[in-house]
């Protein structure tokens, strides 16, 4: 069993650093993630994933290095093994914590979408001024010490049309990693559908381009899809099912099925599954994993309902507030994605394009391509 810990940690203040409303939840205590850490190794001790979240976590620096001087006594102790994430939005990165996130093996995900424009239009400080100038000139270094640090983008119908320029620039700013998550709880026109269906033809003649020359890179829309193809149900078990192998504590210590339940930690309670004092609640695990297993009735019909991302409950939820609902926007944007993922797929293959093939059809490649790049100096120990 593989656990991973999604922390929340609460904030009370709305700052420059932090793109997020003031939350009511109080801070998490050394108490609360010590007792998370004690309950997450007795579940899963030889693999616990430990992902820092906010509001900011870099406003809790000091937090999340204790939280890991923990994790390492516990390693020495009893054995345990952790790894660790934080995603953040990189507006207090600098090189103190970027060597010191290197030294414990702490990746980083950065928040930003991608161009001026796209990434200006949602991401502002507290007066309205977009972050983007503030955030750039600390790409270079942050990938100077985390070169494989993934670029965690979002794509809402209010900056559709920079899709692909977003996706290049950041690319060619030296990111290998790009996922890409689509806004489906915003108001998408059908202009906006149709923008986007421009917009993924566009990113398949990109994503064949950077492909044909051999580059290296990781673009989660279209790798997924690739895999669903290829794989078939195989790739479906790679899946997080919901309350089973990955959940999240509040500030408060309360055990939540995914960090999209968390919320404030006090108005969303029914669906906490137990506190880290107690353990689980089964019978409330059991029963939102029931109903993350039932059936969509509209989807049993549809040919592409083994690939589609319509058995993510975190993300049904956050759409229409029931967790094995499918929301109509996401089925019209998976009808769009998978055919053209699946032509430029067959394009590629027939070509025998190298790089397509060593991605999606050596096991190994994972390993060949990390051993490449500690050889060319591009990874530094």
């Amino acid at each position: 069993m593989h656990i991973t810990l999604h922390i929340t940690t609460g904030c009370n203040m709305r700052c420059d650093y932090c793109y997020s409303p003031p939350l009511k939840r109080l801070d998490m205590t050394e108490e609360v993630v010590h007792k998370a850490i004690d309950f997450a190794s007795e579940l899963s001790p030889e693999n616990t994933g430990i992902i820092f979240f906010g509001g900011e976590p870099l406003l809790k620096k000091d937090f999340i290095e204790s939280t890991i001087n923990f994790c390492k006594e516990r390693e020495a102790k009893y054995g345990n093994h952790y790894h660790y994430k934080v995603t953040t939005n990189g507006l207090l990165l600098d090189e103190e914590f970027l060597k010191y996130a290197k030294s414990v093996g702490l990746i980083i995900g950065l928040s930003i979408d991608g161009i001026k424009k796209a990434h200006d239009t949602h991401r502002k400080d507290t007066v309205g001024n977009g972050t983007f100038d503030r955030l750039e000139h600390k790409i270079d270094s942050l990938l100077k010490y985390h070169p494989y640090s993934m670029a965690m983008m979002t794509v809402s119908p209010e900056n559709i049309k920079y899709y692909t320029d977003s996706v290049k620039y950041l690319f060619d700013k030296g990111f290998k990693y790009l996922v890409v998550s689509l806004n489906y709880a915003g108001e998408w026109m059908d202009s906006d559908i149709k923008e986007l269906n421009k917009q993924y033809k566009a990113l398949a003649k990109l994503y064949k381009k950077m492909i044909l020359e051999q580059k290296k890179f990781y673009f989660s829309p279209f790798e997924t899809k690739f895999a669903s193809h290829i794989k078939g149900q195989e790739a479906k078990c790679y899946r997080c099912a919901l309350a089973q192998r990955q959940v999240s504590i509040s500030s408060d210590g309360l055990i939540y099925p995914c960090v999209q339940f968390v919320q404030d930690g006090i108005s969303n309670k029914e669906y906490s599954i137990g506190n880290v004092w107690e353990g689980f609640d089964e019978k409330k695990r059991a029963k939102l994993y029931e109903l993350s297993q039932k059936s969509r009735e509209f989807c049993e019909d549809c040919a592409l309902q083994t690939r589609c991302n319509n058995d993510c409950s975190c993300l049904n939820w956050q759409t229409t507030k029931k967790i094995y609902t499918v929301a109509p926007v996401l089925c019209e944007t998976e009808r769009i994605l998978i055919p053209i993922v699946d032509k430029l797929g067959d394009k590629l293959y027939k070509q025998h394009a190298p790089m397509f093939i060593q991605k999606h059809y050596n096991a190994v490649y994972p390993i060949i391509s990390l051993l490449e790049d500690i050889e060319a100096g591009q990874i530094l120990y």
